[in-house]
């Protein structure tokens, strides 16, 4: 009986795929440019949304989790001297929201899908909506929106895509979205200082 239920374990698991949907582009952040300005402080806070019949505030765990994705994207990306939540002392501000939608419906397939044990195929969708509110001391300021989303197949066959296509496939979208906004921040000037900023402007 055990030997039945690991085997069924293991169908469900590996009869999985995520695929990701490709809206924003895959985002390598450069190298900051040591252009003789010291690196910039940055505020930042995390607001993430969801649900299923309705769109609210996530409980604190799913809070924690995409912020933890968020801060893992900033402070690796070496951009700036300081990184602290909610600091109005900061040269940059941040306010992130998250907003992950998806489909009720989608459920019912996914049943027939594990009741029919594979053979009969499924998905779901998963989107994601991300507004980045971004504010300079100096009073530069912009709006940044993304969408992006990864949907979950449900097929036998899925088992030979799953080590590509695992579930961190859902975690690396969020951070790749993240990413965008921060190498859009870099060409819009938002690292360079207020005199170089104007320049560019002009």
């Amino acid at each position: 009986m055990i030997k039945v239920l690991a085997v069924v374990l293991m169908v469900a698991v590996s009869g999985c795929a995520v695929f990701d949907g490709g809206k924003v582009p895959t985002t390598t952040l450069s190298a900051y440019e040591n252009n003789g300005d010291s690196k910039p402080t940055l505020s930042y806070s995390s607001i993430a949304m969801g649900g299923l019949s309705s769109t609210k505030k996530l409980p604190e765990a799913g809070q924690s989790i995409i912020e933890g994705e968020l801060l893992s994207v900033l402070e690796s990306s070496d951009y700036f001297s300081r990184i602290s939540k909610q600091d109005e002392s900061a040269e940059i501000s941040i306010e992130v929201t998250l907003t992950n939608s998806g489909n009720p419906a989608a459920m019912i397939p996914a049943v027939i899908t594990g009741l029919s044990l594979y053979a009969i195929p499924s998905w779901a969708t998963d989107n994601f909506d991300l507004v980045a509110k971004v504010e300079r001391q100096d009073g530069l300021k912009k709006e940044y929106i993304l969408a992006d989303s990864t949907t979950l197949v449900q097929w036998l066959p899925m088992i030979f895509v799953f080590p590509a296509k695992n579930f961190s496939v859902v975690p690396d979208v969020r951070k790749n979205m993240y990413k965008k906004v921060l190498s859009d921040m870099k060409e819009d000037g938002f690292f360079f200082n207020k005199k170089r900023t104007l320049s560019l402007a002009k």
